[in-house]
């Protein structure tokens, strides 16, 4: 019960993401709506799995996942984010 409500709030932070995406018009705010809600969507989805599995031996693995997840997806963001200002993408350059 606990796990599916926890799967099900992580799949609705990443449809609200999608969303993010699709809606804002400059590089800096899609990256935020996807940093923020594809770590915290697929951070619930995995824990909702720890929880789902029983706390058997496979929830190291899901932890080392997360623990990845966590760590490397502000970096990536990071480095699209200076690399877009390298390029000179401003607010206006994706506007439509």
């Amino acid at each position: 019960m606990i796990s599916d409500v926890l799967i099900g709030l992580g799949l609705v932070f990443l449809v609200i993401g999608t969303i993010g995406i699709l809606r804002f018009r400059d590089v800096y705010s899609r990256l935020q709506a996807s940093g923020v809600s594809d770590n915290a969507g697929l951070s619930l989805i995995l824990i909702g799995l720890i929880v789902r599995s029983g706390f058997s031996g496979d929830d190291l693995k899901l932890g080392f996942l997360l623990f990845l997840l966590l760590l490397t997806n502000p970096v990536i963001t990071h480095s699209i984010a200076k690399s877009a200002f390298v390029r000179r993408h401003g607010a206006g350059d994706d506007a439509k």
